[in-house]
């Protein structure tokens, strides 16, 4: 029997292909060999697609989505407002924090040397380790001279930077956009660094608490029933511009 199957790109992309196989657990199988976990799996004759979640099951899953989203909101509210633009806004740069559009090795990387290949200052390097929602940041010996060094400069796009390279550099001059109105507002750069910290950890629990929430799902819900659930999440993760989880945490 033929049947057609729907997955995502690490990129977020969907794709849809067919195969014919004896049966789904065939094609679930052959799935996991090439690396790909489908998000629906439908027979030539329409029956048992994948992603189909009833009874308890589904409002479990509902109800956690639900918790999670109201944390998140209730956490980031308290300071500055997390808005996720659409996908051409980031890559633009519109200078809203987000996990950054692209290649994840090389995300991974700038987040681990705090972007250092980037920036070539430390005022940008520090706002640079917090530039990236849902991320523990480093902790960096920054000086108050150095950020105040980097309000009083602009860094720009340069032709050789990738798409990643672009999108920190627009959310840092964002945060000295930041910085500036805390100023004006009467603020320290202290008091800003504290906040800094203060919203990262929010955001960091909101990665982490979603993550357990993943977690706990894969011991009562089935394969297909918990690619859904993986969607519904990240799907809410997006909307505050915070990390998606990784489909090796399905593992």
């Amino acid at each position: 029997m033929k049947y057609t199957y729907a997955y995502r790109d690490s990129g977020g992309v969907r794709h849809e292909a067919s195969m014919d196989a004896k049966c789904r657990e065939d094609v679930f199988a052959a799935l996991r060999r090439e690396g790909i976990r489908p998000i629906k799996v439908v027979a030539a004759d329409g029956s048992k697609a994948n992603g189909e979640v009833r009874g308890v099951r589904r409002r479990a899953v509902a109800a956690a989505v639900v918790a999670a989203a109201a944390l998140a909101v209730g956490v980031t509210a308290a300071w500055f407002r997390l808005a996720a633009p659409e996908p051409d806004a980031a890559i633009a740069g519109d200078g809203t924090r987000r996990y950054p559009i692209g290649d994840a090795a090389v995300i991974e990387k700038g987040i681990l040397t705090g972007w250092s290949d980037v920036f070539a200052d430390e005022g940008e390097r520090f706002l640079a380790s917090f530039a990236v929602p849902g991320v523990k940041a480093a902790v960096r010996n920054t000086t108050e001279g150095a950020v105040e060094a980097a309000l009083a400069r602009r860094v720009e796009a340069s032709d050789g930077d990738g798409l990643e390279a672009r999108q920190v550099k627009s959310i840092v001059e964002g945060m000295k956009r930041e910085i500036r109105a805390y100023l004006a507002a009467g603020g320290t750069i202290e008091g800003y660094g504290l906040r800094l910290a203060e919203r990262q950890d929010a955001e960091t629990a909101i990665y982490e608490r979603a993550k357990s929430e993943v977690d706990r799902a894969k011991e009562t819900l089935s394969a297909d029933e918990l690619i859904l659930f993986w969607e519904q999440t990240n799907a809410k993760l997006r909307r505050l511009g915070i990390r998606p989880i990784t489909l090796e945490s399905l593992e």
